[in-house]
């Protein structure tokens, strides 16, 4: 019985996680949600499935609205399996762009583990139509558009699904607005390409910025001058750019709350490029104690910050790589 009780409140914890973690980069990033999915996992978004992690960004991404945020009313969860397997199931409410009323959802995870690191096999989201129409049933105009304005932002198939279920929707618009206006799929693949490769290259220029950092550091320690001082600066320079870098360690490492917040705060391109650049100039200022090799280090940091100051320009999110805790790994350890 206590064993039972124990798997429970594992379960629960988990899936606290995992539903906490999902939904604020779901809010802020979507292209990041590769991290919590595999390659033989399976999402059904209202009436459409697509499989494996590629897919599955793709659609979310896709969706099309620009601002969205989630509110979690219940949290339910149990043990799925003898192999450590959850599942979850969430309802709450969203808010998409500038729409004045919440849709509510419902949204079920089956969570496996890999090593003690939990991803979504599979991954049903639905939006609660007949809850929305309670609040006024009365077929007059203005409920017309409120109902509209709810499902406007899934595809055109959905619709056509989905229509025969709502008497109250008479007639379906030719066009959907210019909020929900996407480009080609000839320019969509252009510019995923285009913003992955610079994107892959700026991440492992962090690496580079890392391991730099470590080894000119150690290397000016034992200087008998003022040059002590930056090298600890770039040491623990190099410390924070790991856990900006390679935000799984978030997870693994016993870190403050504060620091944590702290961190996740660089999750834009131009924030990314702030600290960088910071980290730049005062590498640059160990020149007016002596010329070294710490300038190695200036002139790395600086030729990130402007990529990524370049990234923002150019709109393009963040894109990590397997290897640091991105796409095919997700974040969530217990």
């Amino acid at each position: 019985m206590a064993d039972c009780e124990r798997c429970v409140d594992r379960a629960l914890f988990v899936a606290e996680q995992f539903v906490e973690f999902y939904y604020q980069t779901f809010d802020s990033n979507r292209s990041q949600l590769a991290a919590l999915y595999r390659d033989n996992s399976m999402l059904t978004f209202e009436t459409n499935s697509v499989a494996g992690t590629q897919a599955i960004v793709e659609k979310l991404t896709g969706l099309p609205f620009q601002k969205v945020q989630h509110r979690v009313d219940t949290l339910d969860s149990q043990p799925s399996n003898t192999e450590g397997g959850i599942l979850v199931m969430v309802t709450g409410a969203l808010v998409v762009d500038d729409q004045p009323h919440p849709m509510n959802y419902t949204q079920v995870f089956n969570l496996l583990p890999n090593a003690d690191v939990y991803s979504a096999t599979n991954d049903l989201f639905m939006m609660d139509h007949a809850q929305d129409l309670t609040i006024d049933t009365s077929p007059n105009e203005s409920n017309q558009f409120d109902v509209l304005d709810m499902r406007r932002f899934f595809d055109r198939a959905d619709l056509a699904l989905c229509d025969a279920s709502y008497d109250i929707i008479t007639e379906k618009p030719d066009k959907f607005p210019a909020v929900c206006g996407e480009p080609s799929s000839v320019q969509k693949h252009g510019q995923s390409q285009r913003g992955q490769h610079l994107q892959l290259v700026l991440t492992w220029l962090g690496v580079l910025c890392i391991v730099l950092g470590f080894a000119l550091g150690i290397a000016n320690l034992f200087h008998l001058s003022a040059l002590i001082a930056f090298s600890i600066i770039l040491l623990f320079s190099s410390l924070v750019l790991v856990f900006i870098e390679i935000p799984l360690l978030l997870r693994i490492c016993p870190t403050s709350a504060r620091f944590d917040a702290f961190i996740r705060r660089f999750t834009t391109n131009y924030m990314r490029a702030a600290i960088y650049g910071a980290m730049s100039l005062v590498q640059w200022l160990s020149l007016i104690v002596d010329p070294s090799s710490l300038i190695a280090a200036a002139i790395v940091l600086l030729l990130a910050s402007l990529c990524y100051a370049l990234a923002g320009l150019k709109h393009q999110d963040f894109v990590g790589s397997k290897t640091l805790g991105g796409q095919g790994v997700a974040q969530m350890i217990v």
